[in-house]
């Protein structure tokens, strides 16, 4: 595989990951730092908008919004993809199989299945990150490692914002240089509900 097809596919694989779409910002109380759904509001209409590096010199504008939501499955759409996610209070994961983005109890060496075939572990509850969209403080950290194409995958989850920052690296077929994309939040728009109105 060339660089440029490794780029391509790590590229592809953030955006999937990521759950993004654009707007501007707007201050969202925290009300949880215990229920993974606060740190991924999926209320129908919030979207995130992400300044995509790819390492190419130039960035590019990814957007994921929340298409639909029953109160238990929310479909996110970024580009053509869409993606379908479960909410329950043990955590948001994909609506088929056993991959988790975020999964309770939230604890520092916590660690679960992922996305992809990647095993996760939340790394840092104290995480503050500064991004186009304003600086967030008392975020989470997680770390997705491994899987079918051998990535490594931060995600830096803030309550009532959701993801603020995901970096995703692949190395080369030789091993001796790594590819990185990384997405820092641009701007958000989020209505939420509190994890105890669930």
């Amino acid at each position: 595989m060339t660089p440029r097809v490794l780029r391509a596919a790590s590229a592809s694989s953030l955006l999937l990951c990521l759950l993004s779409a654009c707007v501007g910002n707007r201050a969202t109380p925290v009300t949880s730092l215990d229920d993974p759904r606060d740190f991924y509001p999926m209320q129908v209409g919030n979207a995130w908008s992400y300044d995509v590096d790819t390492g190419e010199g130039t960035t590019t504008l990814a957007v994921t919004r929340v298409e639909s939501f029953d109160g238990r499955v929310a479909a996110l759409r970024t580009a053509k993809a869409i993606v379908r996610y479960e909410a329950t209070p043990d955590g948001i994961r994909l609506a088929t199989g056993d991959a988790w983005l975020l999964r309770a109890p939230l604890e520092v060496g916590r660690t679960w299945s992922a996305p992809g075939g990647r095993e996760a572990e939340l790394l840092s509850r104290r995480v503050s990150v500064a991004t186009p969209a304003g600086t967030f403080q008392s975020c989470v950290e997680v770390r997705e490692v491994g899987g079918k194409l051998d990535l490594e995958v931060r995600t830096v989850y803030c309550s009532g914002v959701g993801p603020v920052s995901v970096s995703s690296t692949m190395k080369s077929d030789t091993g001796d240089r790594a590819l990185t994309v990384v997405a820092r939040l641009r701007g958000y728009s989020v209505n939420r509900t509190g994890a105890s109105d669930r």
